[in-house]
């Protein structure tokens, strides 16, 4: 154990680090001001280690990488400087002078998807459960400035619309770097890191801050966490999502689910932007 917190852990193992997510008090690992400090520390421990070449961003929850951010943010008062804040640690990370690689199975949205963003590879477990992208149309950390380098016009698309896609998906369009199935996952995380070992490489690092104050500022205005009626807007797949993460309470997502599907409603009408958009593989 190199490092450990209340949240955050810190292994090695053969000059390779993995930096463990393991927020306690819900099924799924999900971010606040607290916890981005801890992820500060926890970035900062790894700064000074000499024996490192190379840290793995995985969660040590069976449920998830990351959900986003935490319920508990909605009481926040000035949000402003909590993106700023989330912006400052994942940049932090960005530039570490060790590759990083982001473990991605199970829910990886919002906030999470940011965190994956700030790593230099993402690998994805292609699982049923394993989905990426942001419900709710939002980026506060500078993940909208990364995704649009990494995805060009295909960024706005994904933010606009909030679809989330499957592992193989993501890996099609080159959100992540490569995805597997479950039975190959460790075989394909140990190959890789043997190549990085072998072959060290990372990709350019360009720190560009352009898009944050215009991204906090919008952060800031938006009307979070998403009300009953925005969530009914949203495909069936992510209420299950959305109730483990806090958003919805247990009643209300069995209301959602006894809702009549052949009835058309107004809010259906108005037109969703959480329609799953089909990418080409």
């Amino acid at each position: 154990m190199l490092w450990e917190s209340a949240h955050l852990r810190i292994t090695a193992e053969y000059g390779i680090g993995t930096l463990w997510l393991a927020f306690p008090g819900a099924p799924v690992n999900a971010l606040n001001a607290l916890r981005l400090k801890e992820l500060d520390a926890a970035v900062a421990a790894l700064e000074v280690h000499p024996f490192l070449h190379a840290v793995v961003v995985r969660s040590a929850k069976p449920a998830g990488f990351c959900a986003g951010l935490h319920p508990n943010v909605a009481e926040v008062t000035d949000r402003l400087a909590l993106a700023a804040l989330g912006q400052r640690v994942l940049a932090r990370l960005a530039t570490l002078p060790l590759v990083t690689v982001a473990w991605v199975e199970g829910s990886c949205c919002g906030a999470g998807l940011e965190l994956a963003l700030a790593c230099d590879y993402r690998l994805c477990v292609a699982t049923p459960t394993t989905l990426l992208g942001f419900p709710e149309g939002f980026t506060c950390f500078g993940g909208g400035p990364r995704l649009r380098r990494l995805l060009g016009r295909r960024a706005e698309e994904l933010l606009a619309t909030g679809c989330t896609l499957s592992g193989r998906e993501a890996r099609a369009i080159g959100l992540v770097d490569r995805a597997f199935c479950a039975r190959r996952a460790k075989i394909e995380l140990r190959t890789f890191l043997d190549e990085l070992e072998r072959h060290p490489r990372c990709p350019g690092r360009n720190v560009d801050e352009s898009g944050w104050v215009a991204e906090r500022r919008a952060f800031a205005q938006l009307p979070w966490p998403p009300t009953i009626n925005e969530v009914a807007r949203c495909p069936p797949q992510q209420w299950d999502e959305l109730l483990a993460r806090g958003f919805i309470t247990p009643l209300e997502a069995e209301t959602l689910r006894l809702r009549p599907t052949n009835v058309p409603s107004p809010l259906a009408a108005a037109g969703s932007r959480a329609t799953p958009v089909r990418h080409a593989a």
